[in-house]
């Protein structure tokens, strides 16, 4: 662990092995060795935002990036982070190097002016790699007739040249097509860089998801036919690959008998199969598969396990919950989903640590603290005679924190959502986030009786 430093915003925190950085961000990411994170500051009052990448070895601020407002971070390898700003009737992604901040590239992204962005990579064999893809889609991707939503653009990009290589547009674009109402779209690119995965939403008279079912489609970016999959999902807000074939796809919520839902889907592309649906799994009366809006999941390392974490309903109130589901057998429970003691408006998730050998879960405490538990595995429980690690949510407002497994040195990310003090344009910036991790020395220091974690 590195030495609290005066002149460093990263600080050491209250356990050991906790580090804290002590700034607001918009937006952050590891890099794949784990040694670089970037974040993006609030918006300032002229529209601008810095982008900062720290060392983690030391704390320092290595490179400092100033330019338009930031909506997104991704970084194709560890030497490269891909930064897309907004412009003038778009955006602008842009290629820099790590450490030194040279552009490598620059590329206009006409049309694509959410306030956020997605930023999806193909896959690589190693983290000094650069992946040759990268799909770049709002936030929040909604198609429509051109006189009645404004124009939604996609971009594929090749990379380390950084170039567009394909533009996707809901005008010609036959994945997304035109329509009278607005159809919600969800999109992600696959490991080999190939093909879209998107998932459509039925469509509405306004943007807001349904509760009817969307659908999952394979499209070939450089213009093939699209392949309908299967029917699957409703309000669907993120959809990934955990290996070649098979697909999972997040619901945040849905507008049926509880409002706060969040289901988990599981599809295998190859033979256009539903694996696992928790929409379809529960009883009508029973919350099993429900985990909230707010809810977690994570991949096991070796794709074989999911780890949910949320709350579900009993009687009129929310508790914590916690799953792990087998990925190979199609998301069937593993064992009876654990209930958690927790505050669950400051949170409840969970995350394998690097090597699947453990796992970490997160509870919200009050008043504002969140309790980070190690396990020695979803069956073991909790692990004994240690204390965790206490994180205290600190900002104005804060809520909805969460762990998620980060590479390298770095071990678990914890990340809480804060109420913005940045100025943007006269007004208070909506939402912020804080950021901590607990490293992987301290994970190796419990006394688990396995050699390290992450």
């Amino acid at each position: 662990m590195v030495a609290a430093m005066t002149d460093s915003v990263i600080v050491d925190g209250p356990a050991p092995g906790l580090r804290v950085l002590q700034r607001e961000v918009m937006h952050w990411a590891w890099s794949p060795d784990g040694r670089w994170l970037a974040t993006a500051d609030a918006v300032d009052v002229e529209g601008g935002t810095v982008v900062r990448v720290y060392d983690h070895a030391d704390g320092r601020e290595a490179l400092t990036i100033r330019g338009r407002e930031a909506l997104a971070l991704a970084w194709p390898s560890s030497e490269h982070l891909l930064v897309i700003r907004s412009q003038d009737l778009g955006s602008r992604a842009v290629l820099h190097a790590v450490p030194d901040g040279g552009v490598m590239g620059a590329a206009p992204l006409p049309g694509l002016t959410r306030a956020r962005a997605r930023v999806s990579l193909s896959a690589t064999r190693h983290p000094d790699e650069c992946a040759a893809r990268a799909l770049v889609t709002p936030g929040r991707w909604p198609g429509g007739l051109r006189e009645n939503v404004r124009q939604r653009s996609a971009y594929v990009l090749s990379l380390p040249e950084l170039a567009v290589i394909a533009a996707l547009e809901p005008d010609t674009w036959t994945a997304l097509p035109r329509l009278p109402h607005v159809r919600p779209a969800v999109a992600t690119l696959s490991p080999d860089g190939e093909l879209i995965a998107v998932w459509l939403g039925t469509p509405s008279p306004s943007d807001v998801a349904r509760n009817d079912t969307g659908s999952l489609w394979l499209v070939p970016w450089s213009g093939g036919a699209p392949r309908r999959v299967c029917a699957v999902g409703s309000g669907v807000e993120s959809v990934s690959f955990t290996d070649p074939s098979r697909l999972l796809l997040q619901s945040v919520f849905g507008l049926g008998v509880v409002r706060d839902r969040g289901d988990l889907a599981l599809v295998d592309s190859g033979r256009a199969m539903v694996l696992f649906d928790s929409r379809l799994a529960a009883e009508p009366d029973d919350s099993a598969g429900w985990f909230g809006a707010q809810g977690s999941v994570d991949v096991h390392p070796d794709r074989e396990r999911a780890l949910l974490a949320g709350r579900q309903l009993q009687g009129a109130r929310y508790v914590g919950s916690l799953h792990e589901l087998n990925l190979g057998s199609g998301l069937t429970p593993a064992l009876r989903p654990a209930a958690l003691a927790a505050k669950v408006e400051l949170g409840v998730s969970a995350a394998y640590t690097g090597d699947g050998h453990a796992l970490a879960v997160l509870c919200g405490r009050a008043p504002r603290t969140a309790l980070v538990k190690l396990w020695t595995s979803y069956a073991g429980g909790e692990l004994g005679g240690h204390p965790g690690w206490s994180v205290l949510l600190e900002g104005k407002k804060p809520r909805e924190a969460r762990v998620a497994r980060a590479p390298g040195e770095v071990g678990l990310t914890v990340s809480w959502r804060v109420d913005g003090k940045a100025l943007r344009r006269g007004s208070l910036t909506p939402v912020a986030e804080r950021l901590a991790w607990i490293t992987r020395d301290a994970l190796r220091a419990a006394p688990t009786g396995r050699d390290g974690d992450s």
